[in-house]
């Protein structure tokens, strides 16, 4: 006959057990995607991206990936710009994993065509600005903050931004229509003309593919009034935002910068430490023991 105690252990176990596989499961949400920025980086993305979420959205954005270190997100638009967006699958399990209900800026905007047959009845924004004012804004801004030391240095040696960096090469490749990175020599000058001819048809199909009443072509100078009323959202009390100037992006840079010096100074006093005090160790260690 089995003790009392030894089978209440054995209940403890098995809850144990079972509460371990409920919490180490997915944790998927009932949120939808709702909007679908389709304008690429560097037309008032993240002005978009607060303005959503001050009308109540949560809204997945580059930065969202950045801040949070969403390192599976990267891995996953990777193989997406490596396969051209064509797996819906793959896109709904991050967005409702995360439990956003908007998407604007690179990567969600490379896989807006794929989005809007995957969420048919999401609305669809779009921003827009002269392709040669976007070509000068993307190419003095977020196409070299990675490229530049020693930034450039902590993108090989941490494994979220040597993912990133992965996850830009891939993306940029998408974009150009070639494979490419942002190691290249001449980068990003030498693809401007693929570049720029990705945007502005990017900016056509989109006029082509969305229905009318899908789609609201967003001008960031005129506010809230057609933003909220396409929504059908209150108009908040306060400004619409205006974020990520080129200035802000500088400061990032900086910031990031300073983040990356004192990595790579760690990374070497490290280094140094074990050059100097435990490889001299291990090699007369070794050296005793074949004597």
């Amino acid at each position: 006959m089995i003790k009392p105690t030894i089978m209440l252990n054995k209940i403890m176990h098995k809850i144990i057990f079972i509460t371990g596989i409920i919490l180490a499961a997915p944790a998927f949400t009932n949120a939808t995607l709702e909007v679908i920025g389709t304008g690429y980086g560097r037309t008032g993305t993240d002005s978009l991206r607060e303005a959503l979420n001050e009308l109540g959205y949560t809204t997945y954005h580059m930065k969202e990936i950045i801040e949070r270190k969403l390192l599976s997100d990267i891995h996953v638009w990777t193989a997406l710009a490596e396969n051209d967006c064509n797996d819906a699958d793959a896109l709904k399990d991050l967005f409702e994993r995360g439990g956003w209900t908007a998407a604007v800026d690179f990567p969600a905007s490379m896989c807006w065509e794929t989005l809007i047959r995957v969420y048919p009845n999401a609305k669809v924004i779009h921003t827009e600005r002269e392709s040669e004012e976007w070509w000068d804004s993307f190419s003095n801004s977020v196409a070299i903050i990675s490229t530049k030391f020693p930034i450039n240095i902590i993108t090989r040696i941490v494994p979220f931004w040597r993912a990133h960096r992965k996850m830009l090469n891939a993306l940029s490749s998408f974009i150009a229509g070639k494979s490419i990175s942002i190691s290249d020599p001449g980068w990003p000058s030498m693809y401007k003309k693929e570049f720029v001819a990705s945007y502005s048809t990017n900016n056509k199909r989109v006029r082509q593919l969305v229905p009318r009443r899908r789609l609201l072509i967003h001008d960031h100078s005129k506010g809230w009034k057609s933003l909220a009323k396409f929504l059908v959202k209150d108009i908040p009390d306060k400004p619409y935002p205006h974020r990520n100037t080129r200035a802000e992006l500088i400061r990032l840079g900086q910031r990031l910068s300073l983040g990356a010096y004192l990595t790579v100074f760690v990374f070497l006093a490290i280094t140094a430490y074990i050059i100097k005090n435990i490889w001299p160790v291990s090699v007369a260690e070794t050296k005793n023991k074949t004597e």
